[in-house]
C-alpha cells in the first residue's frame, strides 16, 4: 500500500453530478471505472486501510482520465461492500465509475456560440 504523498496533484476533478456550474463540456471521452478489493486478512487498522484504498482507488480514476486527455470525471458514482467475497475471501470491494471530460470555463465559450 502506497503513502499519501505518493499521490499526484488533484488535477483531475471529481464529480458526483453530471454538470459542473460555470463549465462547459468541450469533448466527453467516455465512461471509466476502477475496482479495488481489499481483503480483511491483510488490514491491520481497518480505518486507515480502508481510507488508503479509497484515495488508491480515486486517483486511479484520475490517472485514467488524465491518460485520455480530461481534466474531470463527471457522474461519478462509488460503490462499496465491505463484506465481499472474491475467490473465498472476504474483503471490501471499492469501485468507481464516471464519464471522463474535458471542461472548460463557461465564460471562454464564445459569445455567439452561448446565444445558439
Amino acid at each position: 500500500m502506497r503513502d499519501l504523498e505518493d499521490f499526484e496533484t488533484n488535477d483531475v476533478g471529481l464529480y458526483t453530478g453530471c454538470w459542473v456550474t460555470g463549465t462547459k463540456a468541450v469533448q466527453y471521452f467516455g465512461p471509466i471505472k476502477c475496482e479495488r478489493f481489499l481483503a480483511d486478512a491483510e488490514v491491520g487498522d481497518r480505518a486507515h486501510a480502508w481510507y488508503i484504498a479509497e484515495v488508491e482507488l480515486l486517483e486511479s480514476l484520475r490517472f485514467q482520465a488524465r491518460e485520455l486527455g480530461a481534466n474531470a470525471v463527471v457522474g461519478l458514482e462509488v460503490t462499496t461492500d465491505p463484506f465481499a467475497t472474491l475467490d473465498d475471501v472476504v474483503g471490501l470491494h471499492l469501485h468507481a465509475v464516471g464519464t471522463a471530460a474535458l471542461l472548460v470555463s463557461a465564460h471562454l465559450v464564445c459569445p455567439t456560440e452561448a446565444q445558439a
